[in-house]
């Protein structure tokens, strides 16, 4: 019976991560280790992934270059609602916004860049229909919807889904 070499790695990379913690090299830690690294890696085997999503290099340049405009210009609208506060400026939503993709992971991304971003906030996002919830700062909710509707374009332009992106795992909540 042969042993897959990326079980022994992941034993040893957890026996290292658990010297790490202890803060201390002696020959128990290192056992120690081994034996919750070993049986870890027993426990919980790597399933390969149902999908493989593609990185598009000019996609993600593109949405990388766009974010770092969208950051800049959300913090100059947070600042100012925050330094000459008005209604219309502290004006808040929770917008429903539906999502055109089926991959968790792009779901993840939109959701993580929407929370990145000053002045709103992933609140929750689902499936059948796929869709998420967002609060905005300041915001028209048609323009809230609008804006996360082109960044999950091109979040989709940026990392492409294979077939089978729809992960249906039972840890998703509904």
């Amino acid at each position: 019976m042969s042993i897959p070499m990326r079980r022994v790695t992941g034993a040893i990379a957890l026996a290292a991560l658990w010297v790490a913690l202890f803060g201390e090299v002696s020959v128990a830690n290192v056992v120690a280790g081994l034996v919750v690294g070993g049986v870890l890696v027993v426990a919980f085997p790597h399933r390969r992934a149902l999908v493989a999503h593609r990185i598009a290099p000019w996609g993600l340049v593109r949405l990388l270059a766009r974010l770092a405009v969208d950051l800049f210009g959300s913090s100059i609208q947070v600042a100012v609602a925050v330094l000459r506060p008005t209604p219309a400026r502290l004006r808040t939503a929770v917008v429903r916004v539906p999502l055109a993709s089926d991959s968790d992971l792009v779901h993840t991304i939109v959701a993580d860049l929407i929370t990145l971003t000053p002045g709103t906030l992933t609140l929750d996002v689902r499936r059948d229909p796929a869709h998420c919830f967002v609060h905005a700062l300041g915001a028209d909710p048609d323009a809230v919807r609008a804006s996360v509707q082109d960044l999950e374009r091109r979040v989709l332009r940026a990392v492409i889904p294979g077939p089978g992106a729809h992960d249906a795992s039972p840890e998703v909540s509904q």
